[in-house]
């Protein structure tokens, strides 16, 4: 047996050992970074002023979670978008889309994806943050990387490392290495793969860095197998999976899961095949990880034919479909979108070339003629004369139009500081609100706890007090000075919402408000002055009447809608 089958065969046998008798630390691994999550969350909770602190916990808390659970990290990072716009708040505002688009991202979403990141990275560059700028350069390289455009993800990645390098980031050019990696398995440049995945692998063991050794192994997993090599793909993919679970990575190891059970598969080996495309499958619907459950669902088409369940494989087929359809259309667009543009610039360079070659062809002309010359240049006189009165008359119109222009960015920056403004008031209105019915519900149990105490006469009017404070909880002027508050920053969402569903109820429509707000189940209960167990039954209801799915978010359903507006 050769040096190199016995060494592959150690590093399978200890990632077996790890994974039959390494439970506790890697559950204990899980436990710190559930602790770290509940920790902020908690925090956040208790927090609560409106300033940079806030965002930036909640910022943290989204890109905990880009391994979890991508579509809470949206969540909290477009909580973190929202406040950062009222602040402002620049540096938060840019880490929140590059958040929301790495999300997009994971979960199959490239048109989002490009649409969060390109904005995160014009802010980085407007502030001056080298370091954020290097992270979008990455990030952007890999959605590139996944539409194919190989041209465009190498300058990515090339534009990153020169920054991350510069920056003296190891961890960064080591994650940088994976990615390029990646694209060089893609471009079936085996050797090029090798050197870069081996590179990665070194620095982010030097680094400690979990993540990243699971991301390299798991890429170094995915070249054997395109070289056909199952048994060392297969060790490289367990490795992988050790030091993602230690991290919580649940979209990299459904990834490996999913890897080696096209190993096992393409062995013939189909009951450890459907074991390990169960646990991939499992970890692709619960976090919705749209490219995952693409490739999973085919595999267990191939799978369920090999076993002979042609029913459960056209089930599977028709899943795969679906997932299929929904990825291929936004790449399509991507795809088209970059094809016409390099179509735009050929086009031009045509052009340019076409004017060059009638240049050329006048000038030596030109040296055959003398006459022809000389009429040249008083032709020349005379258009330069006309054109001298042509570009005075044009640099009056463009003074004028650079006046308009400056006018019209003046009103544009009084409204966006008005919206600034109203956005603060409103969300001062909503915390007032909160606080009211959350001190009016105290006085009511407060009162509860005397009429214990007291009877007769004394414990009739302790109720009757507290009729007074139910009464106070729902005054109608309140919400009446709330609506206009809310239609003021977000006009017209209410009453297109009033024509497009018109079964809604007022108290509903309070409900929507509140959630556009992005409150939490606790602060709309205060609010409304009913329990957290009323607010979840009243917000599955008015799911129900939006023709919602199980796994969309109101808030969610409310930004698309309002977009659309």
């Amino acid at each position: 047996m050769s040096s190199r089958s016995t060494l592959l065969m150690l590093v399978r046998f200890s990632c077996i050992i790890c994974l039959l008798i390494g439970a506790i630390p890697v559950l204990a691994q899980q436990s710190d970074n559930a602790a770290r999550i509940d920790s902020l969350l908690a925090a956040i909770e208790e927090y609560k002023t409106l300033d940079e602190h806030k965002v930036d916990m909640l910022n943290q808390v989204g890109y905990e979670y880009w391994i979890i659970a991508p579509a809470k990290s949206e969540t909290y990072a477009q909580q973190a978008l929202e406040i950062a716009k009222i602040l402002p708040y620049d540096k938060g505002l840019a880490y929140a889309y590059r958040v929301i688009g790495v999300a997009h991202w994971v979960r199959g979403n490239p048109e989002l994806a490009f649409r969060y990141l390109l904005d995160a990275e014009r802010t980085y560059r407007k502030i001056g943050d080298s370091l954020g700028l290097a992270n979008c350069s990455l990030n952007l390289g890999m959605v590139y990387a996944d539409q194919y455009n190989t041209t465009a993800a190498i300058g990515k990645y090339d534009q990153a490392l020169n920054l991350f390098t510069q920056l003296n980031k190891s961890s960064r050019i080591a994650t940088t290495y994976t990615k390029m990696g990646e694209l060089s398995i893609q471009e079936a440049n085996y050797d090029q793969a090798y050197k870069y995945l081996t590179d990665a692998l070194e620095l982010h063991r030097a680094n400690d860095f979990l993540y990243g050794i699971a991301e390299a192994n798991s890429k170094l997993g995915k070249l054997f197998i395109a070289r056909e090599d199952y048994p060392s793909a297969i060790s490289y993919l367990l490795l992988a999976i050790e030091a993602g679970r230690q991290r919580n990575d649940r979209v990299g190891t459904a990834e490996s899961y999913h890897e080696i059970a096209v190993c096992y598969f393409r062995q013939n080996d189909l009951s450890q095949a459907a074991f390990y495309l169960q646990r991939s499958k499992e970890l692709a619907e619960d976090f919705a990880l749209n490219k995952v459950r693409r490739d999973v669902y085919m595999t267990a088409k191939d799978l369920a034919v090999a076993q002979g369940n042609y029913r459960e494989a056209v089930g599977y087929y028709d899943q795969y479909l679906g997932v299929r359809d929904s990825l291929f259309n936004e790449e399509k667009s991507n795809i088209i979108a970059n094809m016409q543009a390099q179509r735009a610039y050929e086009d031009k360079e045509r052009e340019l070339e076409m004017a060059q070659q009638s240049l050329g062809l006048l000038v030596a002309e030109q040296k055959t003629d003398r006459l022809t010359l000389l009429a040249l240049i008083l032709g020349l006189f005379t258009i330069l004369a006309l054109a001298w009165g042509i570009v005075q008359r044009k640099n009056k119109k463009l003074a004028q139009k650079q006046q308009d222009l400056d006018d019209a960015r003046d009103q544009t920056d009084e409204l966006n500081t008005r919206i600034q403004t109203q956005e603060k008031e409103l969300t001062s209105y909503t915390l007032n609100f909160v606080q009211k019915n959350e001190l009016i519900t105290e006085l009511k149990q407060s009162i509860n706890t005397l009429k214990t105490k007291l009877s007769g006469t004394h414990r009739k009017e302790l109720e009757s007090v507290s009729r007074q404070l139910d009464s106070a909880m729902h005054v109608d002027k309140d919400w009446a000075d709330f609506r206009k508050h809310f239609e003021s920053v977000h006009p017209q969402l209410i009453q297109r919402l009033n024509l497009d569903y018109p079964s809604l109820t007022k108290n509903e429509f309070r409900l929507i408000a509140l959630l556009r707000l992005n409150l939490n189940t606790k602060e709309i209960s205060a609010v409304l002055g009913i329990s957290p167990d009323s607010v979840k039954t009243a917000r599955y209801r008015l799911r129900k009447k939006l023709g919602l799915q199980n796994q969309e978010e109101l808030f969610d359903f409310l930004l698309r809608y309002e977009g659309k507006m």
